[in-house]
């Protein structure tokens, strides 16, 4: 007699085929969870979001920049003018007579002697020269400084400037002049024996105050 298979074979074969089945689909969603964990690194997407999220940070102005909450640099100061011109000379005098300076300051000749000036020093040249005393009266109600004082000297009618000798007679004016009175300094300029027929003296008792002048022959 022939032996027919049972009925629950089929059954069987369709459970393990369901079996395997489920075992496939489970395998491949964690095979789908491990790739998308990779994908998603730290700092990866959500750094970037978070990075896109974040506002720009503000730069600091160029020192071009128009903003007007950036800080100007200041422009350079122009350098003050140099002033190269001489203070104003007040109308020339004899050189027996005194001049005013206009502000309370008098000022007189009170002689020139030739000399045979001694020079001292580098660039003196002992020679024929002209030995001249100021005298200065401070006529205003302060002290006047004499440290300023400066008295110069040309000669010939080309008013050539005379140089100044160091000779041991000479002496400049210096210290403060007390108001009322009168104080005298001694000066020396070479000048040639033959040129002294014109001789200009011009006393300025402080800076920017016009020059005293006086002139005439010390031949």
């Amino acid at each position: 007699m022939e032996e027919r298979p049972s009925p629950a074979a089929p059954s069987s074969r369709r459970r393990l085929l369901l079996a395997l089945a489920a075992v496939v689909l489970v395998a491949l969603v964690a095979v789908s969870v491990l790739v998308r964990g990779d994908d998603e690194e730290p700092g990866g997407s959500a750094a970037a979001a978070t990075q896109s999220s974040t506002p720009a940070t503000e730069t600091e102005p160029s020192l071009g920049s128009t903003d007007p909450g950036a800080q100007a640099t200041p422009p350079a100061e122009d350098p003050q003018p140099v002033v190269d011109e001489l203070p104003p000379s007040q109308p020339a005098v004899p050189l027996d007579q005194p001049a005013a300076a206009g502000d309370g300051i008098t000022a007189s000749v009170a002689s020139v002697e030739a000399i045979d000036g001694t020079g001292q020093g580098r660039g003196n040249v002992s020679g024929p020269a002209l030995r001249v005393t100021v005298r200065i009266t401070n006529g205003t109600d302060d002290t006047a400084d004499l440290g300023g004082v400066a008295v110069d000297l040309t000669h010939g009618s080309d008013a050539v400037p005379a140089s100044p000798l160091d000779d041991p007679s000479q002496a400049p004016f210096s210290g403060s002049l007390e108001p009322g009175d009168s104080a005298e300094g001694v000066y020396v300029f070479s000048v040639p024996r033959d040129d002294r027929d014109t001789v200009t003296v011009s006393v300025g008792h402080r800076a920017g105050a016009p020059f005293m002048v006086f002139t005439g022959s010390a031949g």
